[in-house]
Formats: C-alpha cells, structure tokens, sequence
C-alpha cells in the first residue's frame, strides 16, 4: 500500500513539473548576423531558461534555410512573418553595422510592434539579464 501511494506522489509530482516545464515557455528571440560571436549567443540561448532562438538572420542565399545549432537561417525580409507568426521579443545583434541588412521598412514595422533591436556581445557576464533589462525599458 505504502508503494503504490509513492508510486502515485512521484508520478503526481513528475506531471506537475511537465506541466510547469511547458507553462514558462522561453520567449523567441531573433539572432542578426552569422559570425563567431552570432554562434556564442547562439549557444547560449540554447542553454537559457528564459529566451530561445527562433531564427538566424543573414542575407547571403547561399545560407538561406540551412541551420547552426539547430536554428534555421532566414532571409533579412523574412522577419515581420516571424514576428506576426511567433511573437518575437527582440532582434539582438553583435555588430552596429548588422542591421543594415534590414530594409527601411522592415526596420519600421519591427518599430511599430514594440520588438527592439538590442546589441548584445557574447563576453557580457549574464546575456538574459541584459538582454531583460533592455526588453523591460
């Protein structure tokens, strides 16, 4: 009796934690370039519980829907459709000049929607609390 009554607490208790696990969804972030320092942010969005990446920016077609760590690599003018689709916190980037792959009005949609494009370099101490203060300003 005593096993079947923990049999039951730890099946009870490994359901609740599926169940939180699923409920705290990591918010989908969009990675703007395809250097080194792209794949270091890349890596750590893959070990964060609080962001994940949703999709690797780069305008070169012969990196077009291929993958690093997993995450597919779009085209620059592919980003409101993932923002519409998926809800996109934020567009983060390494390097200034890294935005100029987005076009004027893309720029001004991401604008209109409320997603920052947010700079963050793979040496910062805690990416997630940076990239949270940014999104909480």
């Amino acid at each position: 009796m005593l096993r079947r009554a923990s049999q039951a607490l730890w099946q009870a208790v490994g359901q609740w934690l599926r169940a939180k696990k699923t409920t705290r969804e990591r918010l989908p972030v969009v990675v703007c370039g395809l250097e080194y320092a792209h794949y270091r942010l890349l890596t750590h969005f893959a070990r964060s519980t609080r962001y994940r990446a949703l999709a690797v920016i780069d305008d070169y077609p012969w990196h077009h829907g291929t993958q690093v760590e997993g995450v597919r690599i779009y085209y620059p003018s592919e980003v409101p459709s993932l923002v519409e689709r998926h809800g996109v916190t934020a567009v983060v980037y390494c390097h200034e000049d890294e935005l100029g792959v987005f076009a004027d009005e893309t720029r001004g949609q991401l604008a209109t929607w409320g997603v920052p494009c947010v700079r963050l370099l793979p040496d910062e101490e805690d990416i997630d609390v940076e990239l949270t203060r940014w999104l909480t300003h």
